[in-house]
C-alpha cells in the first residue's frame, strides 16, 4: 500500500512557480497542474501582455517525472537560458525563459 502511494505521488507534478522578470507584466504565480500555457492571450494560464509574446507562446508540461518546455510555433521564439528552443526540452529549478522580449524565471518545488 505504501508503494502505491509513492507511485501516485511520483505522478503528481512538482509545484512550479513562474516569476516575470518584467514585474509590471505579471505577478509570480504557483502552479500544481500538469500543463501550463504562457502567452499574450488573457485566457492563458500565465498571461503576458506584451506585443513580442505570441497569443499562445509556450507550453510547460510535466511528464516522465520532470517539467518540459515547448515553443508553440511562436513568432518571436522561445529561449531557455539564452539558447533557442526548437524541440521539447527539460527545464530545471532556476532556469530563465525568454518569450519574445519577456523574461521569466522558473522555481521548481
Amino acid at each position: 500500500m505504501k508503494q502505491q502511494g509513492q507511485l501516485l505521488a511520483a505522478r503528481q507534478p512538482l509545484p512550479l512557480t513562474i516569476t516575470s522578470l518584467s514585474y509590471d507584466l505579471a505577478p509570480s504565480q504557483r502552479f500544481t497542474r500538469p500543463e501550463i500555457i504562457l502567452g499574450r492571450d488573457p485566457t492563458c494560464d500565465f498571461p503576458l501582455n506584451d506585443q513580442t509574446v505570441s497569443s499562445r507562446h509556450a507550453r510547460l508540461s510535466f511528464h516522465q517525472n520532470q517539467w518540459w518546455l515547448e515553443d508553440m510555433d511562436s513568432t518571436n521564439g522561445t529561449h531557455l537560458n539564452g539558447e533557442t528552443v526548437t524541440a521539447p526540452v527539460v527545464i530545471t529549478h532556476g532556469d530563465e525563459l525568454q518569450l519574445g522580449q519577456v523574461g521569466v524565471k522558473i522555481v521548481i518545488g
